[in-house]
């Protein structure tokens, strides 16, 4: 049995910051890719560097493809998923 793609709505100025962070976050942790929210400092020892980096693509895309463009374009140069994360959570607390 195929499994369903689940999504979120994107992310804009009229969206609620907290509510949209709480669907992302279990969108990760039904992907599996939660742990990359983390970021280095708390991954688990007995995953491997390039399973932590194949993670970190794999959220930071679900996250992107939730962001509006606007809000896109504000992050886009943050090169790991807990950047990325902070930095949406430090503009919009």
């Amino acid at each position: 049995m195929p499994s369903k793609t689940i999504t979120t709505t994107k992310f804009d100025d009229e969206s609620n910051f907290l509510l949209w962070k709480m669907r992302v976050t279990s969108l990760a942790v039904k992907e599996g890719t939660h742990k990359a929210l983390l970021g280095i400092k708390k991954k688990p020892s007995k995953m491997e560097d390039a399973q932590l980096n194949d993670t970190n693509f794999h959220s930071k895309a679900t996250i992107i493809l939730c962001l509006s463009d606007e809000h896109f374009y504000n992050i886009m140069k943050e090169e790991t998923i807990a950047g990325l994360w902070y930095s949406l959570k430090r503009a919009f607390k």
